[in-house]
């Protein structure tokens, strides 16, 4: 099939628009180059949190196909297709950026929880507990569970951030937004397809709770009226199933 709209006399278009900048012109290539923004997002279309608009960010992408449009210099060399996929993207992350309020102190917290996951469990043999990470980072619960609450959609990003010598997990952290690392889930595609060979393997409750929240959409309380359990519930299990896909994601890369 092909994906690229017909249209006659491209080069001609082109060749005036690019001596004229004509807006009639310009209108005509963008709807001829419009099916990059669908190539340039890609997956991310589907995997995005509930709370991300998928218009506003095909919106976004538009935005940066346009601006393709206006800056490419065919005697560069460079197609156009190549260099309008990298604006469009770009656009896309200036838009998920926005959407990611946390500083880096903020970050570290979901890095200390995997952390001491992964400690825990090299020691152990086995999955450790929310109660045994707790303890290990001499926090309550509902701490850890609140960070990993925060972490919901970049659960299976890189977070490259330095650690800063003596700052703890909980420092800074509250009352804070959800975290976000755009760069990760546009440059790391093929991740999904491990991604979705993990969640596979959990538990038949975790498993249905993860694809519920991030890929139908569902409130807690919505998974909770599924499963016959209490939001809280609901949390927890989430977040059990969050640190298991994080240590076998580690394992990936």
């Amino acid at each position: 099939m092909n994906l690229t709209p017909e249209i006659e006399n491209i080069d001609k278009i082109w060749d005036s628009y690019s001596k004229t900048k004509d807006p009639v012109e310009r209108e005509k290539l963008a709807e001829h180059y419009l099916y990059l923004v669908k190539i340039a997002l890609g997956r991310l279309l589907y995997i995005l949190p509930s709370h991300i608009d998928r218009e506003d960010l095909e919106s976004y992408g538009v935005i940066g196909l346009l601006q393709a449009l206006d800056r490419y210099q065919p005697e560069k060399g460079l197609r156009f297709e190549t260099f309008a996929l990298s604006r469009i993207r770009g656009a896309a992350l200036d838009y998920l950026r926005s959407l990611d309020p946390l500083t880096r102190r903020e970050r570290r917290g979901w890095k200390e929880v995997m952390a001491a996951y992964q400690k825990l469990e090299g020691e152990k043999g086995r999955e450790p507990t929310l109660s045994q990470i707790a303890e290990e980072l001499e926090v309550s619960v509902e701490e850890v569970t609140w960070i990993i609450e925060r972490g919901k959609s970049a659960f299976f990003f890189s977070l490259d951030e330095e650690k800063e010598e003596g700052e703890k997990l909980i420092d800074g952290v509250k009352e804070k937004r959800l975290m976000f690392n755009p760069e990760a889930l546009l440059e790391k595609e093929e991740l999904l397809d491990y991604l979705g060979k993990a969640i596979e393997e959990l538990p038949e409750r975790e498993r249905l709770s993860i694809t519920l929240y991030y890929f139908e959409g569902l409130t807690l309380k919505e998974i909770g009226a599924i499963l016959e359990v209490k939001e809280s519930r609901v949390s927890q299990i989430i977040s059990r199933a969050l640190l298991k896909l994080k240590a076998k994601l580690s394992d990936w890369k």
